[in-house]
């Protein structure tokens, strides 16, 4: 069925009351974090594909996100980037829809419409976007999630997550304004859930963000809260500390953020929210930090403040 410029395998019986669990690669998706939170919930629901953009090109400059040739034993085929939509079916409502968003990078106003009514047609009665930012935040702590719900009453169950409005002004993605026109001009009820993830590591896959994610959606779903995502991060992140030891400047840096993350708690003054409007760049004085620790030419004033991402 033609849903828009999607091409769609409506389930049958249909999907009950479901919720749309997105992620927006690659503007949100620093970490990998909402690629991999979809992809243990589509494991964790034998999530099934039923529809992608019928002809990609229509959005995607494919001398950007280049077609991949995939071999099978002697078959060769072409995997060519993609928007897919998977559904997956609970023991009870409401069912959860998965959406791999590949931002477009022409015709976003029709891109936007097109899911709009995906998500219409299949019922979709919530739309929450995960990902992950970059920002002055140390990895021996919690990493803080931050984001903003629209229609709906959040539950308290969860716990440290701080939801508010955004003050954020700078760059942004077309796309990810899916969530405020989903709230009010479909009406339906929104979320964005942010973790904040240590610009220091800058992980491809960094699987404490996304337990954080996941622990959550766990809180929003009643999920079982053990995924091989909390071992995995913590393997990571324990091996950084170590690491430190031959890095006075990397460790002077660490410190600080665990200073002023320690002094933003004691004052219960939570970051800033960021929404989904968050770059996935650095600020240039991030980025001057960073070549500096890398050369070993780093000096004490070269420290850059917190909230500079």
């Amino acid at each position: 069925m033609r849903v828009g410029q999607f091409e769609i395998d409506m389930p049958d019986p249909p999907l009950r009351d479901p919720h749309c669990i997105a992620m927006l690669q690659p503007w949100v998706n620093v970490g990998n974090v909402g690629s991999i939170v979809l992809g243990r919930l589509t494991k964790l629901f034998d999530g099934v594909e039923i529809g992608r953009l019928d002809r990609p090109s229509e959005f995607y400059d494919f001398t950007r996100y280049r077609p991949q040739i995939v071999a099978k034993g002697k078959e060769r085929s072409v995997n060519v980037p993609n928007t897919v939509v998977s559904a997956c079916r609970r023991d009870g409502p409401p069912d959860l829809l998965l959406l791999h968003i590949l931002e477009p990078h022409i015709r976003a106003e029709d891109f936007n419409d097109s899911v709009l009514r995906v998500l219409k047609a299949l019922g979709a009665v919530r739309y929450v976007l995960v990902g992950g930012m970059y920002d002055s935040v140390p990895h021996s702590r919690p990493l803080p999630v931050t984001g903003s719900a629209r229609n709906w009453e959040v539950p308290e169950s969860l716990g440290d997550i701080h939801l508010g409005s955004s003050t954020y002004q700078g760059p942004t993605s077309l796309t990810s304004q899916l969530t405020s026109i989903a709230s009010e001009q479909v009406g339906l009820e929104t979320m964005n859930l942010m973790v904040h993830l240590p610009l220091y590591l800058k992980l491809d896959d960094d699987f404490s963000g996304a337990a954080r994610l996941l622990s959550a959606l766990s809180s929003m779903y009643g999920l079982k809260d053990d995924f091989p995502e909390f071992k995995l991060g913590e393997k990571q992140y324990s091996q950084v500390t170590p690491a430190m030891a031959n890095n006075p400047q990397l460790a002077g840096l660490v410190e600080k953020f665990e200073r002023e993350f320690d002094e933003r708690l004691a004052k219960q003054q939570p970051e800033t929210i960021a929404e989904s409007d968050v770059s996935v760049g650095l600020a240039p004085d991030i980025e001057a930090f960073l070549s500096k620790l890398e050369s070993g030419s780093l000096g004490d004033r070269d420290y850059p403040t917190a909230g500079g991402v």
